[in-house]
């Protein structure tokens, strides 16, 4: 039995496009060169960032976003300055 429906048949959803491979947020190879920035400038930079985002609506997304960027540069440059000290 052949049954003809009023509405056309739905036509299959095209093939999605491949996801890209992942990128590490961390390779050891692309920081900076130990020493690069000095202790008083790395804190002041962690100190900047927590200012500006101490503040950011933590249900935003984009706030959160740009947050976690920030202080994720502003603590790697902390530690950098931590463990490779100035001969000043």
């Amino acid at each position: 039995m052949n049954i003809r429906l009023p509405w056309p048949r739905r036509r299959p959803a095209p093939a999605a496009f491949p996801a890209p491979a992942p990128v590490p947020l961390h390779t050891p190879g692309t920081e900076l060169p130990p020493g690069a920035v000095p202790f008083d400038v790395a804190l002041r930079i962690a100190r900047e960032a927590l200012a500006r985002h101490g503040g950011a609506n933590i249900h935003s997304r984009t706030a959160m976003f740009y947050a976690a960027g920030d202080l994720d540069h502003a603590l790697r440059t902390l530690v950098t300055a931590l463990d490779h000290p100035q001969d000043s």
